[in-house]
């Protein structure tokens, strides 16, 4: 008998082996629980569940979590509160559950609402809901969701009639500075805006100090000239009013919310009247021709942040408008000489791009200003930027 077929057996089986663990599937369980909300016991209906896996164990804080949401980790409560969750991958997850007005401890960045938050002193630590997955088992997990304070009001221009349509926004306190307050259920797209009567409502809200921000955009509305016209906004500026009835952060009044509080007659009123208008143009020293671009801000000195800035006209006028009455700093910032020119690509179905050239840089520009009324026809004027110093050093 040749030996030679016994010796290819081996072979065979690791080749099948190997095809066995190609094809094996991933461990997987399932997640199911059940949603209840703790001021009135019933079922947290239409809430969301997700799963959010625990990388590192080691650590007590919540700050850690990250990563890619599981196959299977999203799912929504039915009218009796429950949610199902199949084809989990085996592991240890965080299970955040998400309700509109209600608190959800998602861990997340601590400039955000959702960061973890500390307990107040002598109580217990805020526990997140954590479940431990086997493979091809069943973890169960019930979870209580705190109904979060809210805080409403309504918001007005200084003549009384209704600010409908403004953007809203609360912002927090962490190291010293006022960040805004974004809530599980926030969606950049969707900001929170007045309704037709200026009526705002802002729920979900921890316990701490809040401001009320209203933001009021002030665009145009402009001609896209490329291939598939259409309208598109461009901002002018953008007034700030913050509780308190003032456009300066330092000047406001905050707001402090208890643990699911409802404060209602949070008003505030846009003072339109004290808010004037600065134009001009910005030339430059040597000859004093019209600088054709750069940008152009004016901040608070106080607040360390712009009030309004906008970008330089071909002829080298600005046009700044909703600055409150007050002294600022006002800043020329990138003045030069641009070439425009237009530029066809394509063919027939062609794309016109702007093709830029800077001909000539000069300098900043900064000066104090004091706004007390509109001010027309203001000429600033750029100094020639500055040569690099020349070296010195000996050879």
């Amino acid at each position: 008998m040749r030996p030679w077929p016994l010796l290819l057996l081996p072979a065979v089986t690791l080749a099948s082996t190997a095809q066995n663990n190609r094809t094996a599937k991933p461990a997987t369980g399932t997640v199911t629980g059940h949603v209840y909300c703790a001021d009135t016991n019933a079922p947290a209906r239409m809430a969301s569940v997700k799963l959010e896996p625990i990388k590192d164990l080691k650590r007590s804080d919540a700050s850690h979590v990250t990563g890619d949401v599981p196959a299977g980790g999203v799912a929504g409560t039915g009218l009796d509160g429950n949610f199902s969750l199949s084809k989990v991958p085996a592991g240890s997850y965080y299970v955040i559950a998400v309700k509109q007005g209600y608190l959800s401890p998602r861990p997340s960045d601590d400039d955000s609402d959702g960061a973890e938050p500390q307990p107040p002193a002598g109580q217990p630590p805020i526990v997140i809901p954590r479940v431990d997955l086997q493979a091809d088992q069943n973890a169960s997990i019930d979870i209580r969701l705190e109904r979060g304070a809210a805080i409403s009001g309504n918001v007005r221009f200084d003549d009384g009639s209704p600010a409908s349509g403004v953007s809203i926004m609360v912002l927090h306190k962490t190291k010293d500075k006022w960040v805004p307050s974004y809530g599980p259920n926030f969606i950049a797209a969707s900001q929170p805006t007045t309704d037709d009567l200026g009526h705002y409502r802002i729920s979900g809200l921890r316990d701490r100090d809040y401001l009320v921000q209203v933001w009021l955009s002030l665009t145009d509305l402009e001609l896209l000239t490329t291939h598939g016209n259409g309208l598109f906004a461009v901002e002018r500026s953008t007034l700030r009013i913050y509780s308190g009835d003032t456009p300066h952060i330092s000047d406001s009044v905050p707001v402090k919310l208890g643990p699911g509080e409802e404060r209602s007659g949070e008003d505030i009123t846009i003072p339109l009247s004290k808010f004037h208008s600065v134009s001009g143009v910005v030339t430059a020293a040597s000859d004093s021709h019209p600088i054709n671009s750069g940008h152009l801000a004016i901040e608070d000195p106080r607040d360390k942040e712009d009030v309004v800035n906008a970008e330089l006209g071909s002829d080298g006028s600005f046009h700044l408008e909703g600055v409150p009455e007050g002294t600022y700093t006002l800043r020329v910032q990138n003045p030069h000489d641009q070439q425009m020119k237009e530029v066809s690509v394509g063919g027939q179905q062609s794309m016109i791009f702007t093709n830029e050239k800077t001909l000539h840089q000069y300098g900043d520009l900064e000066q104090t200003i004091k706004i007390e009324g509109d001010i027309p026809n203001l000429v600033l004027t750029v100094p020639e930027a500055k040569k690099p110093a020349a070296n010195t050093a000996s050879q």
